[in-house]
């Protein structure tokens, strides 16, 4: 009876993914991303709570994604409904298989894992973008000397599409839409260099994804829209599916861009990239806490924990009588390890880097006599639904540390966003996230969203981060008009 049941679910996955193909072929690429870009342009401003679900950007990245690697040039000369954009989206879902075995892989972390590529795009823009200029800093004399941009370049050329394009409501741009003879940067050789890093035609889409085994029926794999989120519909007729994506794009994605960058070179130069970052990400992180309470009140841990056999976190903060222990982890699953639903790897980078970090801080809090005291673990932006993965990682590796209940883990945006603030209103909001049941979540960004809508004076736009931006953007006052 098992036998036939399965032999049955087969049979039905089989024939949804022919309707999705039949489906994509029934209307032109041009047809379909002409829909997707309209849906994004618009997402959010109408009353209809379910229209606003179905258009959420992350939702988009998979239709686009569809879209371009399955759909022909010619189609019926109208559009596709968002009902029938939606039901990419299921069918996703439903193909890949990968709701009900990850759920009883990883239980409710599980839930937090699978929400990752749902929620991409939940954090501040403008901050991702003011990351650019700091944290990569260090990375743009190697940009200009490999693609001859810079991060300047990027961000300015990033601006224009803003300012004539997505603040326009065009669903197409031409690349001398963009160009100015009054911004170096926006030069025609600059724009030619952007554009052969960040676009891509739908040949050359559907041939790079044909050579990692992404095939017409192949569900839930690496969508290419994440590493070029710009499409050559036609010969020099860009569009831009989901805007979000570009901006997720040249700011988050940026470390992946440099990685393969500079695995071009060597795995000497990828080698010495990855050992390198790591210590350019903790000064990051570090930089924004000086921001707001100043270098003298954050102590490097090792002059803490001396004992060099002992774990021991990257600094601690000192503040009022309160203590906030900050350890920072260059984690990043490999590409698909989630739709693979590679446990052993998923699992191995959760005891080395989320269960280490526990243990770095609990040890270095050890030393501390304040009562009152927080830790952070800052990760990158792979994942929300923090509390179920820290759920998850207490029951599989309950004898590995303590999981101090004032101990948090907290993406980099969450971070930039909560460094946004006084020092007393940082502790305000960790006293929250302390405090927050945990039906109701207790991520650190959804808890300054609350208190905000508590008329709390939170901020979520990091002015270390802004102004960092600022010299830059009056280059581009004159395009906006």
């Amino acid at each position: 009876m098992k036998k036939l049941n399965f032999k049955k679910k087969i049979k039905l996955k089989n024939q949804r993914a022919s309707n999705v193909v039949k489906l994509l072929k029934k209307y032109s690429t041009k047809e379909w991303i002409h829909s997707i870009r309209s849906l994004n342009l618009f997402h959010g401003i109408g009353e209809d709570i379910n229209d606003n679900i179905k258009t959420k950007p992350e939702f988009l990245v998979v239709a686009a994604d569809f879209a371009i690697r399955i759909s022909k040039p010619n189609g019926l000369g109208n559009n596709p409904t968002i009902d029938q954009i939606s039901y990419l989206l299921n069918s996703e879902i439903d193909l890949t298989d990968g709701p009900n075995n990850f759920i009883k892989l990883f239980g409710l972390g599980g839930v937090s894992l699978l929400a990752t590529w749902q929620n991409r795009f939940h954090y501040n823009q403008s901050n991702m973008i003011g990351r650019m200029h700091l944290l990569y800093n260090n990375y743009n004399n190697h940009l200009i000397d490999t693609l001859n941009i810079s991060i300047e370049d990027i961000y300015l050329i990033f601006l224009a599409l803003l300012a004539v394009y997505e603040d326009k409501n065009k669903i197409f741009f031409k690349k001398n839409a963009i160009m100015s003879k009054d911004v170096p940067s926006l030069s025609e050789e600059k724009i030619d260099r952007f554009l052969s890093y960040f676009a891509i035609t739908q040949n050359e889409y559907v041939k790079k994804a044909k050579n990692e085994k992404i095939y017409e029926k192949t569900f839930g794999k690496f969508k290419y829209l994440i590493r070029y989120p710009i499409i050559e519909i036609e010969n020099d007729l860009f569009v831009i599916p989901v805007f979000e994506q570009l901006i997720d794009t040249i700011s988050n994605n940026l470390y992946f861009l440099l990685l393969e960058s500079f695995s071009k070179i060597s795995k000497t130069e990828s080698g010495k990239f990855l050992t390198e970052f790591g210590t350019v990400l903790e000064n990051y992180v570090l930089e924004l806490a000086k921001q707001q309470f100043g270098a003298k009140k954050i102590v490097d841990a090792n002059k803490i924990v001396k004992d060099k056999s002992k774990d021991r976190c990257e600094a601690v903060i000192f503040y009022n009588e309160r203590a906030l222990a900050i350890e920072v982890k260059k984690m990043n699953f490999k590409r698909d390890a989630l739709v693979d639903m590679d446990k052993e790897h998923i699992d191995d980078l959760l005891k080395k880097h989320i269960v280490k970090a526990f243990k770095q801080i609990e040890t270095t809090l050890e030393y501390i006599r304040y009562k009152n005291y927080y830790g952070l673990i800052v990760i990158p932006d792979i994942m929300i639904g923090l509390s179920m993965i820290r759920s998850y990682v207490e029951t599989t590796f309950k004898e590995s540390a303590n999981f101090d209940k004032n101990i948090f883990i907290c993406t980099l945006s969450s971070y930039e966003a909560l460094m946004s603030n006084s020092e007393d209103n940082i502790f305000l909001i960790l006293d929250n996230v302390k405090n927050r049941d945990f039906n109701e979540g207790d991520d650190i960004n959804i808890v300054m969203i609350d208190m905000i809508n508590n008329h709390h004076n939170i901020s979520f736009i990091n002015s270390f981060l802004q102004r960092a931006s600022e010299k830059s953007l009056l280059k581009l006052q004159h395009l906006r008009g």
